[in-house]
């Protein structure tokens, strides 16, 4: 999706893919995993098949306007830790209790 002024690129895998196709679905997988690897990893998503979600259609009950979401950021702008924020005992305590 793009919008005004931006140009939005989806993350892509690291590494050579691929292609296989269970249960009439395809699913890309890591070209460097060990074929014995593979096999599990296809094991796993046969049995589970009915939790992977190919679009908003297959979620019944959830807003396909909450499923999407992007955050803006500005590639020519560098990223700053911000700093530690020092608390007072009693807030400290307050904090800790909390979590």
């Amino acid at each position: 999706m793009q919008t005004e002024g931006t140009s939005e690129r989806r993350p892509g895998p690291v590494g050579e893919v691929q292609e296989k196709e269970i249960e009439g679905k395809k699913f890309k997988l890591g070209a460097s995993l060990g074929r014995k690897l593979q096999d599990k990893i296809v094991g796993v998503i046969s049995r589970h098949m009915n939790a992977f979600a190919r679009s908003s259609l297959n979620m019944p009950g959830i807003d396909p306007n909450f499923l999407y979401h992007r955050l803006t950021m500005d590639k020519k702008v560098r990223p700053v830790v911000q700093k530690r924020r020092k608390f007072n005992e009693e807030r400290h305590l307050i904090i800790r209790e909390e979590m």
